[in-house]
């Protein structure tokens, strides 16, 4: 298991979105639980990230209309 954690800019530049972005669907439940690493350092697990992207996808191409 993938246990290496990514801060707030790096996901926010992996995903291509600003980090009020991030801090906006963080606040709205649309991201996985973030992991504390000091009093005011927080991330998330690169491994939630992953399966979080995973899920999102499959959601996106599920929806996808059938030729």
């Amino acid at each position: 298991m993938n246990n290496l954690i990514i801060r707030p800019a790096e996901l926010a530049e992996k995903l291509s979105i600003s980090i009020a972005t991030l801090y906006r669907m963080k606040k709205a439940g649309k991201l996985p639980p973030q992991v504390k690493i000091h009093e005011r350092a927080v991330g998330w697990k690169v491994s939630d990230i992953e399966k979080w992207l995973d899920e999102k996808t499959e959601m996106s191409e599920s929806k996808k209309p059938s030729r």
